[in-house]
C-alpha cells in the first residue's frame, strides 16, 4: 500500500479492496502481510484501516485552506502532500515475516504514486500485480479536479509504474481500455471486478440503529457511499418524493458524508421530506454493516449511465447481505447481473420509472425475498475476492 494507515479517511474502499485480497490470499497461500509505509498488518487489522484517531491522523494540513486559496493551489499541495508520504524511508527496513518460505506474489493498489511493491516482487522473485480502480489523474480529472501543466507528468509517471507489474488486475472494461491507451500491454490486462469478502456482513443485530433513527415499522430504502455528483443522489431523494406519497412509512437512510451533503439535505426539506430521510453520517465498514442490514431494499444510484467507469462495491456489499436491490443500468452492471433475478435494473435519470419499481418491490415481498435470496448466491459463489485471485493466479501460472 503506497500510503501510510492513518491516510485515505473517506476513502475506506480502497482499504476494504487491500484487506479483502489479503484475506483471501491468507485463506489461499497460508498467510499475507498488508504492508504500508508505516507499519506491516495482517488482513483483519488492515480492515480496520484508516487509523482516525485525531492524535495520529495524517491528513494534509491543507483542508482549513478551501475558503482562501484557489482549488488549483490545493490540489498542488494535496499532490505534494502525497507524494511526500509515499516517501517513507522506515518502509525500507521491514521484515516481512514468513519470507524464508517463499512469496507467492506481491500485489500493490495502485495508487497516483507507486508504493515498494516492484522492489518487493524483484527481491523474492515473486509475480508483481498491480490492482486498479482507475488511474488517478484521469478519474479526478473526471471529478472536476484540475491538474494544468502537472496533471500530464503526473499520467506519464503513473503509466510508467504501471507497465513495471507482471500483470494488471483492472475492476471494469472500461479502465482496461483507458490502460491501453497509457501504453499498457494488452495481454498484461485482467479485468478483475470488485467483490467481497465472503466472511463480512455477519452482524444481524440492528436493533441500536432501528431505534436510534426510529426505523421500526419502517420500509427502509437504503444507500450508502459519498455524497458527489456523479451518485446522482438528487434523483433519488426525487424518486423518493414520489414514493414517500404512495407508501406514508417509507424511509430513506442515506448513510455516508462528502460534497454534496449539505445540497442534498436542502432538497429534502425542500420536498417536505425532513421526517422521512435520515443523514447518519459516514461510518467505519464494521459500522456501515449494521445500517445496511436495516434496509429493507437497498439502492445503488448513478447520475448518468455513459462514462461509469467504475465497479461499485456497495453493490456487492447489498447482495452479500441479501437485500433485495435497485441498480441502474450501466456500465458492467447489466452484463454481470440478471435484471429480475440477481437485482431489478432501473434507467438512470428516469426519476419515474424509480419510483415505480420501488414502490412495485414494496408490494410485492416475495419478490423482494427471491432478489435478496438469489443477488447472495450469485456473489457467494462469484463474487468474492477469492474468485478474483483465483482469475489473477492462474494467468500467472
Amino acid at each position: 500500500m503506497p500510503r501510510s494507515s492513518k491516510d485515505w479517511k473517506g476513502a475506506e474502499g480502497l482499504w476494504i479492496t487491500t484487506a479483502g485480497w489479503a484475506a483471501a490470499a491468507k485463506r489461499k497461500f497460508g498467510n499475507a502481510y498488508v504492508l504500508t509505509t508505516d507499519r506491516i498488518a495482517s488482513p483483519d487489522e488492515a480492515v480496520k484501516y484508516p487509523i482516525t484517531d485525531k492524535e495520529v491522523a495524517a491528513n494534509p494540513p491543507v483542508k482549513r485552506l478551501s475558503s482562501i486559496v484557489p482549488n488549483t493551489l490545493i490540489n498542488l499541495m494535496k499532490d505534494f502532500w502525497l507524494w511526500k508520504s509515499s516517501k517513507n524511508k522506515e518502509s525500507n527496513n521491514y521484515e516481512i515475516p514468513d519470507v524464508e518460505k517463499g512469496v507467492s506474489l506481491v500485489w500493490e493498489q495502485h495508487d497516483l504514486f507507486p508504493g515498494k511493491g516492484y522492489e518487493i516482487a524483484k527481491k523474492y522473485n515473486a509475480p508483481f500485480a498491480i490492482y486498479v480502480h482507475a488511474p488517478q489523474v484521469w478519474e479526478s480529472q473526471k471529478w472536476g479536479v484540475k491538474r494544468p501543466i502537472w496533471g500530464k507528468m503526473l499520467e506519464k509517471m503513473e503509466a510508467k509504474s504501471l507497465q513495471r507489474a507482471d500483470h494488471i488486475a483492472c475492476v471494469s472494461k472500461q479502465v482496461a481500455v483507458k490502460l491501453e491507451e497509457m501504453g499498457i500491454p494488452k495481454e498484461k490486462i485482467l479485468v478483475s471486478p470488485m467483490a467481497m469478502d465472503p466472511y463480512l456482513y455477519t452482524d444481524l443485530n440492528v436493533e441500536d440503529v432501528q431505534q436510534k433513527y426510529k426505523l421500526n415499522d419502517k420500509f427502509v430504502i437504503g444507500w450508502t457511499g459519498s455524497f458527489r455528483s456523479f451518485h446522482g443522489v438528487d434523483l433519488l431523494v426525487k424518486a423518493f418524493k414520489k414514493v414517500h406519497g404512495k407508501i406514508p412509512n417509507a424511509h430513506l437512510l442515506l448513510v455516508g458524508d462528502g460534497k454534496q451533503m449539505e445540497e442534498i439535505q436542502e432538497l429534502t426539506q425542500e420536498l417536505g421530506l425532513a421526517d422521512a430521510v435520515s443523514f447518519p453520517g459516514r461510518m467505519s465498514f464494521r459500522r456501515m454493516t449494521k445500517f445496511v442490514n436495516t434496509f429493507d431494499l437497498a439502492v445503488l444510484s448513478a447520475s448518468k449511465s455513459s462514462d461509469f467507469h467504475y465497479s461499485p462495491m456497495k453493490l456487492r456489499e447489498y447482495l452479500k447481505a441479501g437485500k433485495p436491490t435497485l441498480a441502474p443500468r450501466a456500465g458492467e452492471i447489466p452484463n454481470i447481473f440478471t435484471d429480475n433475478v440477481h437485482l431489478k435494473l432501473y434507467s438512470v435519470g428516469d426519476v419515474e420509472e424509480t419510483a415505480r419499481h420501488i414502490i412495485d418491490l414494496h408490494n410485492n415481498p416475495d419478490k423482494r425475498m427471491n432478489l435478496g435470496e438469489k443477488g447472495k448466491e450469485f456473489i457467494v459463489k462469484y463474487g468474492t475476492w477469492d474468485v478474483e485471485l483465483e482469475k489473477l493466479m492462474s494467468k500467472i501460472v
